[in-house]
């Protein structure tokens, strides 16, 4: 039972000795355009969202993200979310890797003149690179939503997949200690 314990010690050792924290944040952008017949509306989201996370090895890491979304679409709303996720990084060439967040989310959405805020609870997969300009820094960009959400307001529930490249992308930097 000692050697099970202490092979057990060693191995978490050896995996700590290699990880690293990192801290950073994105702040991303979304406006997608509505068009029926002769009527035009654009929905418009700005995202602010500081990172916490911790590098298991050289591919996999953890890391959550709060939330903080700014919407207009006619009417204004303000949201707040937190999002643990999963990152594995698949390849790697030079400063430059390739990577899929996996995760959840839930976000509390509230609309300007609503008394009851709308309830979003999701899973999904970002892609993303990391350009690395230290070996501290390193500049992030999120390119798509691949994800399902279930959305409830009111009596309203709404089920929706999300399957784009096309109009969600994110920038951001993290910090490595």
């Amino acid at each position: 039972m000692k050697k099970i314990i202490l092979s057990a010690i060693i191995a978490a050792s050896a995996m700590t000795a290699n990880a690293q924290a990192w801290i950073g944040g994105e702040l991303g952008f979304n406006s997608t355009t509505y068009k029926g017949g002769s009527n035009k509306e654009t929905l418009s989201n700005v995202t602010i969202s500081p990172e916490i996370g911790y590098n298991l090895d050289e591919n996999w890491a953890v890391a959550a993200k709060l939330e903080y979304s700014h919407l207009e679409d006619g009417g204004t709303a303000n949201a707040v979310g937190i999002k643990p996720y999963v990152r594995y990084t698949f390849a790697k060439t030079g400063n430059l890797s390739f990577f899929i967040d996996g995760g959840l989310s839930w976000t509390s959405t509230h609309y300007k003149g609503e008394d009851k805020n709308a309830n979003t609870y999701g899973i999904g997969f970002n892609p993303g690179l990391a350009y690395a300009i230290s070996k501290k820094v390193s500049l992030v960009a999120h390119i798509g939503d691949f994800s399902y959400n279930h959305y409830k307001f009111y009596d309203t529930k709404i089920d929706g997949f999300n399957l784009g490249l096309d109009n969600s992308i994110s920038f951001g930097a993290y910090v490595a200690f």
